[in-house]
């Protein structure tokens, strides 16, 4: 007989979900003191009731709904400012870069050097507002229409804007990462137009925090493998250990 009910083992393996984002079969039967075979029809059901996705072996949270930009930008705001300072070491000399719409992105607009000769072409107002007063920083505004839980344009007209530029490095803003799909966007268009932006650059970063690990997004947008650049926090251990597989620098504050 379970040590659990059906009712018992389903709470205690949302909880679990919501601790850790992920969970494997092998390990929650061992857990649970059941089997297998009734952690596998648990997670079914707690897939078709919406609470998880289905993985090989598991399952895995859904990324949180994100909001708006305003209001992503203050949650986890002590963690993207540390992000945001610590991305400062790629930044060199005369690049050209892009920076995605993305509210750890505006805080990394806010504390760009003013001795470098920068030019920095982005697709969210916010960003540019923060860079207009910055004098020695060209800003380049991409248009298009505006997305507003986006925060910026994502749109056909601003995807073909990016053939005029091959940017040094581009920075991408990320709804969620797992070690199934890598990298992945809440967003249809947004996470089409990613894709488009690391294609026009040689090299990029990623700053993500740590509710972002080992979640999933419905559009996978790019492969652990094609991130140059890593920078998180020190706790995200599930994806630097899963990047330090492939040449990627990874930064943690």
């Amino acid at each position: 007989m379970d040590k659990y009910s059906p009712e018992e083992r389903h709470q205690l393996i949302i909880q679990l979900l919501q601790s850790n984002n992920k969970v494997m079969a092998v390990e929650l039967a061992q857990q649970l003191a059941t089997t297998e075979a009734t952690i596998r029809r648990d997670l079914r059901y707690l897939a078709e009731e919406g609470y998880c996705k289905r993985i090989h072996g598991g399952a895995m949270s859904f990324a949180p709904p994100s909001g708006t930009q305003e209001e992503r930008l203050a949650s986890n705001s002590a963690e993207k400012q540390q992000l945001a300072i610590a991305a400062l070491k790629l930044i060199k000399h005369g690049q050209l870069i892009f920076l995605d719409a993305s509210s750890t992105h505006i805080l990394l607009a806010s504390v760009l050097p003013d001795n470098l000769d920068l030019t920095v072409v982005t697709n969210s107002p916010a960003i540019a507002g923060r860079l207009l007063e910055r004098k020695t920083i060209k800003t380049i505004m991409i248009g298009g229409e505006l997305d507003y839980k986006v925060g910026g344009a994502i749109d056909i007209t601003a995807a073909n804007a990016l053939a005029k530029f091959r940017f040094d490095i581009c920075f991408l803003g990320v709804c969620a990462w797992s070690s199934e799909i890598g990298f992945s966007a809440i967003n249809y268009q947004d996470s089409n137009f990613k894709q488009k932006v690391a294609a026009q650059s040689s090299s990029v970063a990623v700053l993500c925090t740590d509710n972002k690990v080992e979640v999933l997004s419905a559009y996978p947008f790019l492969p652990s493998q094609d991130v140059d650049y890593l920078v998180c926090n020190k706790t995200a251990t599930a994806l630097t250990t899963h990047l330090q597989n492939y040449d990627c620098q990874i930064i943690d504050c």
